[in-house]
């Protein structure tokens, strides 16, 4: 018989078992392959942008150009929705019903914020003053956009006095998150949560989260993030002169230079979010019981449990390891806790028209995760 295998550094953290650890393996291997492809590409777009006479492109030729996207992207999208989908694999007619309305929601909001992109660089210069507004529409509309792409309605609810969001997904990697900013704002968790998790644990877990709400972390995090792209279009318009270009060679050429700043995100963005969840962990476990166990159960949840090796962990997984997360309760917190900043970028990125949000492992082929990561 094949032993269970831990992954983290703690003693006592429940392990996953083969064959979750294989098909988190092969989900890591999907992400990475869908990235990497959507990189080189990004690559080879202002490769081509810089070397060929790009007047003639058009906006005929973007249009095609984006139906050969949605087209490669739904090939891993099956991948990652239908063969190597966690829990109970939906049949391929009933994933291609649900992949239908996220990939035609998400595709109308790449195109609107195109449209609000090049109005903005027709009467600014650059594209950043369309990723602010693009950004925070985005942050307005994320819980109507859940039920756009994902068919799911986050409904109010009370618990142990509480106000608070559920919604019912099927997905078992859901696992919610903050909606809104501020005092209006409110935890979402999944319905099957309630009746499966332990009250103490889901009791934990809301403590995390109303901290972080306490604490402001969802609007740091976005401010940070618009900080970040604004930046990242700054220099991609200067370096690349898209103000003197064609709109549509300036849209494309924008739209790859982005994808690699978010490309440059998904490494470095992971190390500072990492605090955020040992923080969040720390404040929960102070205040009450259950935090260890509902801790030693989130992999089992969501499927996924980090990485044995370092650098894996350190890159790919913003939520560090069961293991990791025990053994941090017992260290002094960081000075500055920046927030959720890897996960949430992925919702955000689509303000500056790249589909890294969709491509990352966790949640590639599975529309209701694009719009709300797994995050702890």
């Amino acid at each position: 018989m094949q032993r269970p295998v831990w992954v983290g550094s703690a003693q006592g953290v429940d392990p996953m078992s083969p064959e979750q650890l294989i098909l988190a393996r092969r989900r890591l291997c999907l992400g990475i392959t869908n990235v990497g492809f959507w990189v080189v590409s990004a690559a080879f777009g202002l490769s081509w942008l810089v070397s060929t006479e790009y007047r003639r492109l058009d906006f005929g030729s973007l249009a095609l150009l984006l139906a050969g996207v949605i087209a490669a992207q739904a090939v891993f999208d099956f991948i990652g929705g239908v063969v190597w989908m966690p829990g109970s694999p939906p049949s391929p007619m009933t994933f291609l019903r649900g992949w239908l309305r996220g990939m035609l929601g998400h595709t109308l909001v790449l195109v609107v914020v195109g449209c609000v992109g090049l109005l903005s660089l027709r009467f600014t210069g650059g594209f950043s003053a369309g990723i602010l507004l693009a950004t925070l529409a985005l942050a307005v509309g994320r819980r109507h956009l859940l039920s756009a792409l994902g068919g799911v309605v986050a409904r109010d609810a009370v618990r142990e006095g509480e106000a608070m969001l559920t919604a019912a997904v099927r997905d078992p990697a859901f696992t919610g998150g903050i909606v809104g900013f501020g005092r209006r704002a409110k935890i979402l968790l999944p319905a099957g949560w309630i009746d499966t998790v332990p009250a103490a644990e889901l009791a934990a877990e809301s403590r995390r989260r109303r901290w972080q709400i306490a604490h402001g972390l969802q609007g740091r995090t976005l401010m940070l993030i618009l900080i970040w792209n604004i930046l990242g279009a700054f220099a991609g318009s200067m370096t690349l002169h898209l103000a003197d270009r064609t709109p549509a060679a300036a849209l494309l050429g924008h739209a790859c230079w982005m994808t690699l700043w978010a490309f440059a995100s998904l490494l470095v963005l992971p190390v500072l979010s990492r605090q955020a969840v040992f923080a969040a962990d720390r404040a929960a476990a102070d205040s009450g019981p259950g935090l260890r166990a509902w801790i030693k159960r989130f992999p089992d949840v969501v499927g996924e449990d980090g990485s044995s090796n370092a650098a894996v962990q350190t890159v790919f997984y913003p939520v560090p390891s069961a293991g990791i997360r025990l053994h941090q309760l017992g260290k002094p917190g960081a000075g500055v806790v920046w927030g959720n900043l890897a996960r949430t970028n992925l919702y955000y990125s689509w303000a500056t028209l790249t589909l890294l949000g969709r491509a990352v492992h966790c949640n590639v082929g599975r529309p209701v995760l694009w719009v709300y990561p797994p995050s702890a």
